[in-house]
């Protein structure tokens, strides 16, 4: 099973360069940069299957589920802390940091 992690997704504005609206969901996937990847991003492009946990608030802001699409994927990438963008082509459409795992039962 890959590994799945939470985070908090805010869909950038119509005006900032992003969609109309946020997808509608339950799922949604692309391409993403990580803040850890260098500049040339698109050599190593990793896809991101998002699921939404909530709809979004009136910012845009929500919790989602994160997984990447492709086995091989950097796991580190996805831990606490670590920042991403949603791309649609050239454009960025909604900004993310992974959260702290949720504590399970004791």
């Amino acid at each position: 099973m890959r590994l799945e992690r939470t985070a908090r997704l805010t869909w950038l504005r119509q005006s900032e360069g992003g969609r109309p609206v946020p997808p509608p969901g339950p799922s949604y996937s692309t391409v993403a940069k990580f803040s850890a990847q260098k500049t040339d991003w698109r050599d190593e492009a990793w896809s991101l299957v998002i699921r939404f946990l909530e709809p979004p608030d009136r910012h845009g802001s929500h919790r989602v589920a994160v997984r990447f699409l492709a086995d091989e994927a950097p796991s580190d990438f996805l831990a606490e802390g670590c920042r991403f963008q949603l791309m649609e082509g050239e454009r960025v459409v909604a900004r993310g940091v992974v959260l702290a795992p949720e504590a399970g039962p004791q």
